[in-house]
This record gives C-alpha cells, sequence and structure tokens, in this order.
C-alpha cells in the first residue's frame, strides 16, 4: 500500500485507545451517498494488488490499509493471537445483529477520517470482511464485493512462509509457522463462506489471481463495468506496483510459491481443501 501520513500510522496502532476511538467518532462525518466496494478473498491472494490498482482510478478512494485497522469495531484474527488465520476464531468476527446498526455507523464515522469523500466510489480491503458479507451490504447500502481467488497451493504456502506464530497462540513456542495443513484449511474455509454468503449480496463479482495477472485490462474493464464507472484509460501490463515493499509488475507469482512445497505438503494440502481444488481447477494429483 502506499506510504500512510502519521495521523494514519497512529490510529493503526492505538486503535484500542476508547478516547481516540471516541474522538474520531465525534470528529468523523456520516458518510452518505457512495458506492462502497469491498474487495474480499483468502490472504495472499493478491487482495492488496487489486486493490492499490484500482485507488489509481480517478472515481476511487482507498483507505490505504486494511479497514479493520482504522477503527475499534470490527475484530481482526491478530486481536485473537491468529494472525492471517481468521478461520480459527471466527465466531469472534461475527458482528451481532443488536449491536450492527451502532457498529456500522462509527466505522463509517472512523473511516471518514481517512477516505477522499470527495470521490464517488470507497474502497475497502480487509481480509477479515469476507465474515461481514451481510453486514456491509445490509448496513453500507450500495456495495460491491469483488471477491478475488487464488491457487489454493500458492496461497496456503505463503501463509505457511509468512503468518509468525503470535505469543498468545496456543502454538507459540512449540511451531515457527502453522501446520501448511492449516493454511490450506483457512483458504478452503475462505471460499466455503463466500459460496454460503455471496447470494447476501446485491453485487458480487468472483474473479481469479490467474486471470488477473494475465490480462489485467481486460479484468479491470469488467470490474469497472460491474462497479458502474468509467473504465482506466491507461494499461496496467507494464505498470509497477510496491506490495509489502516489493516492487514489481503485474505478474502471476504462483510458480515461485508451489517451486517450494513438497510432495507432502501438496498431499496435506489436498486432503484440507480438495473439494475447492477440484472446484476451481487447482488440484495437482501425486
Amino acid at each position: 500500500m502506499a506510504d500512510k501520513p502519521l495521523f494514519h500510522r497512529l490510529v493503526g496502532r492505538f486503535r484500542k485507545n476508547k478516547a481516540l476511538m471516541s474522538f474520531l467518532d465525534i470528529t468523523g462525518s456520516d458518510i452518505q451517498n457512495k458506492k462502497w466496494v469491498f474487495v474480499i478473498g483468502c490472504y495472499n491472494s493478491g487482495t492488496t494488488l487489486l486493490e492499490q490498482v484500482l485507488s489509481t482510478h480517478p472515481a476511487m478512494s482507498s483507505l490505504l490499509d486494511e479497514g479493520v485497522v482504522l477503527t475499534d469495531k470490527l475484530r481482526r484474527p491478530e486481536d485473537f493471537a491468529w494472525r492471517r488465520m481468521w478461520h480459527a476464531c471466527e465466531e469472534e468476527m461475527k458482528i451481532r445483529e443488536a449491536e450492527a446498526p451502532e457498529v456500522a455507523r462509527r466505522v463509517k464515522r472512523h473511516w471518514s477520517h481517512f477516505y477522499d469523500l470527495k470521490k464517488p466510489v470507497l474502497l475497502e480491503k480487509s481480509i477479515a470482511n469476507t465474515t461481514r458479507i451481510e453486514f456491509f451490504n445490509d448496513y453500507f447500502k450500495d456495495t460491491y464485493f469483488v471477491h478475488l481467488v487464488r491457487n489454493g497451493y500458492a496461497v496456503a504456502e505463503g501463509i505457511h512462509r509468512k503468518a509468525a506464530i503470535m505469543e498468545g497462540n496456543p502454538m507459540f513456542g512449540q511451531e515457527e509457522s502453522y501446520p501448511i495443513e492449516l493454511c490450506a484449511h483457512q483458504w478452503a474455509r475462505n471460499l466455503e463462506l463466500v459460496e454460503q454468503t455471496k447470494a447476501k449480496a446485491d453485487h458480487f463479482l468472483e474473479i481469479t489471481y490467474e486471470d488477473f495477472t494475465e490480462e489485467p485490462d481486460k479484468v479491470l474493464r469488467e470490474i469497472t463495468e460491474f462497479i458502474g464507472v468509467k473504465p482506466f484509460r491507461n494499461s496496467f501490463k507494464n505498470e509497477v506496483f510496491s506490495v509489502h515493499n516489493v516492487e514489481s509488475s503485474i505478474r502471476n507469482m504462483n510458480g515461485k510459491s508451489l517451486k517450494t512445497l513438497s510432495d507432502e505438503d501438496i498431499s496435506l494440502i489436498n486432503k484440507a481443501a480438495l473439494p475447492y481444488l477440484e472446484k476451481y481447477g487447482y488440484l495437482i494429483k501425486i
């Protein structure tokens, strides 16, 4: 994501401070008459890259970070010591119906400090918000969900490689990283939950990481048409973006991940996620 201003970084760091969150609520504004675009998908699926590309559209504004970092009203798996692993604390991610209207009101006022509200389309990308499709559809109105799906082997490898186990996690001090099958289960549960809840979204579009990286301009035209804004004027085929401090053009990185997996890793991933590996045509037979 782009470099974040000091105020943005401070809010992200002190989001659990009640006085700060009350200040943001009091000084924030009610966001109305906007289109909301929620980019959802599993960890390590390219959602950050997609959100970055979309944020360059003149009609769109983004938060420069995951929205869950800029409010105290949306729980993160990290709040429960489960970095990049929301399926392990899925119940805690849910918003109770009785609280939903107030949660929505406060989230909008918190986020209003970070959006360019002169723009008609507001982007948000938080992986944990995949669990809240119905909530956002009901309380944010005029919502569009763009679901990005990536090869489950590459996703599992990425989570396994990047997600250091947090202090307070049951595996802390026993394992250096999550078991590969647990990472694959996170990918499969993400797809299962989206499958169960996407009918509750008024506007839902699913694309694949592989299509996006192969033909970014074509996929981006599909997305802008879905949202109802003018297409991008420029081509992104050779554009370079910085994602997690790594600069790269839009290209498929699956091969690099797959090379690191052993036959045992692949077998464990197959056992954890077979139905969705088959459904999306990713299955590797060994």
